[in-house]
Order: structure tokens, then sequence, then C-alpha cells
């Protein structure tokens, strides 16, 4: 019988990354496994990415550092100080029109706390974290295998993928990593605007790096936008209108387009889809009231919740 290679795929959306990383919480209970032994893969992007780094790290006796709902605790707690901003950035950037909505530092004080020495070589569970290189124009792929077998010139401390992958446009200016050979510089922002869902992604992965024919993949959503974008605004919207709308569009479009082609790829007992609708929640990457939070925390609650037959399905299959 073919081995069945487990693929764990989690999409980006900011402070909405709470909602997989409930769902990645609740799967770990159900099973009484840590994610990094359930799966033989896990692709993020932006806060998914996040996520996955954060599950690979390395601890004691080799098991892994941080449960997933150390990764809900990461977002509940620490959300405001990413996405924090003084009054006088907000003037020096025209509120986000000239310039970066936030500055970095926050982010990356977080990501360097979180993360401390981990390199990506480390990672207990191979691990692919997308970014886009803006300078080559061309998508770029983080991964853990690469990174053991050349660690000159693909191993980077896993605080510096983390940036890469969630410097999302308007939102934090790009990131600027070099190898430890030196030879090579990259200017990376968010992948989020080719490859928010990254599942397809992860099954190219799968089969590039030869793991198995019988692929399983389970893809974890961060909720989908439900405010309509009117047609008599729209009309009269110019470039500066348009820039943060595009976000969601990509988002949400290519998120679609990722599951319909998986679902006509893959047997309907080999790929899981957990995904919801925004209608309690803002669709906001950034919005970190109180309120906001535990509306996350629970849609993410509601999804396992509401898909208990396949959530289920899901984990005996894994386990």
């Amino acid at each position: 019988m073919a081995k069945k290679v487990r693929v764990l795929s989690i999409d980006g959306g900011g402070i909405r990354g709470i909602i997989p990383a409930v769902i990645l919480s609740e799967l770990e209970k159900a099973t009484g496994k840590p994610i990094a032994r359930l799966f033989d893969l896990i692709v993020g992007t932006s806060s998914g990415g996040v996520l996955a780094l954060g599950l690979v790290i390395p601890g004691e006796d080799g098991k892994p550092k941080y449960t997933a709902d150390d990764g809900v605790r990461l977002y509940m707690g620490e959300g405001r100080r990413i996405f924090s901003r003084s009054a006088l950035h907000k003037v020096r950037s025209v509120w986000a029109v000239e310039g970066e909505k936030y500055p970095a530092r926050g982010i990356e004080a977080v990501f360097s706390e979180y993360y401390g020495e981990a390199r990506l070589k480390e990672a207990i569970t191979p691990v692919v974290v997308t970014s886009y290189e803006i300078e080559r124009r061309t998508p770029f792929f983080f991964k853990s295998e690469a990174a053991k077998s050349d660690e000159a010139e693909y191993d980077f401390p896993m605080s510096q993928v983390a940036r890469a992958t969630t410097a999302a446009p308007t939102f934090f200016e790009p990131a600027r990593l070099t190898t430890t050979s030196g030879a090579r510089t990259y200017s990376l922002v968010d992948a989020g605007i080719f490859a928010n869902d990254p599942a397809m992604c992860a099954l190219a992965e799968a089969r590039s790096m030869r793991l198995g024919d019988d692929v399983l993949i389970a893809s974890l959503g961060s909720g989908e936008s439900t405010e309509p974008i009117l047609y008599q605004r729209a009309a009269q919207w110019g470039l500066r209108q348009w820039a943060q709308p595009l976000f969601g569009i990509s988002f949400d479009g290519t998120s679609s387009t990722v599951n319909y082609q998986l679902r006509q790829l893959l047997p309907e007992n080999r790929y899981y889809r957990f995904q919801a609708k925004l209608n309690e929640c803002s669709d906001a990457m950034d919005d970190t009231s109180s309120t906001n939070l535990r509306a996350l925390e629970l849609l993410g609650q509601s999804i396992v919740d509401e898909n208990a037959d396949a959530f289920q399905e899901l984990c005996d299959q894994l386990s």
C-alpha cells in the first residue's frame, strides 16, 4: 500500500491568523499529538507562515517548542504590538497613503522574541514559507530541506523568514535578507498577492520532494470577506482608493481558485478545506480590538464545530 503523505496548508490573513491557529489547537487536542508529528510537510503564507514556523521549532527531547495553542496566544497577546504605530508615524506616512502603515520595529521585536535563535534548517518537520522577490519579480520559497542541504545559500533565521512572509505592501516595508555566504540579497514582500492560500504550492512541493503519490491535504483558511464593493463607489475610485480593496479581492479570489482546483484534482477524502465567512468579524488584517480578537477566536472554534464530521474524519486519517 502506498504511503499516505500528510500535508498542512495555512492561509495568510494578518491578525485573522487566529482562526487557523484555533483549528490547529483543536486538532492537537483531538489527536493528542503535536502538529509537527501529524504532518509530513507544512506550508504557510504570511500569518500562516508565522504559524508554520512556530510549529516546527525544536524544543527539548526533539519535541516541538510550541503548541498550536501558543500560536493562538501569540496573536491574541501580541497583535497590538505587531500592528502598532505612533501618532508621528501616522502623520509621516499620511495615514499610509505616502508610506507604510506600520513601522517594522514592532513586528520584528515580536518575531525576535518568539523565534529566538532558531534557523530554518532546524525545522523538525519539512516546512515551506512563501514570499515574493520584488527586484527579481519572482515568487520566493523558503524551504527547510534546501536550508539543510545548502546552509550558505538557503538557511535564514526563522525570525527573518517570518518577517519576509508578512511584509504586506502598504502595511510594512519590504524585508531585506542576505544569505549567510553574503553572495545574494533579497527584497521580499508578503506572498498573499499570489498565494494567500498556498495549498496548490503545497501539493506541488509534496510532488517535487517525492514524498509519495497518495497526498492528503488539510487546508486552513483565515476567513472570507463578506463586505461588498458597490459599483457606485468603485466606479469613482482611482489608484489610491483601490489599493486596500485589491488585497481582499486578491486573497479571496486566489483562495477560491485554489479550492476549486484541488477539489478537481484530489479525491474527496484527500482534501479537507476549513474556511468560513467573516460575518461577525472584521475582514481587516490589522483590527486588533478586543472585540474582534474574541470574534476571530470564536469563529475558529465554530468552524471546527460546524464541520465536525469532516474534522473527525481528518483526525482519524492523521492518527
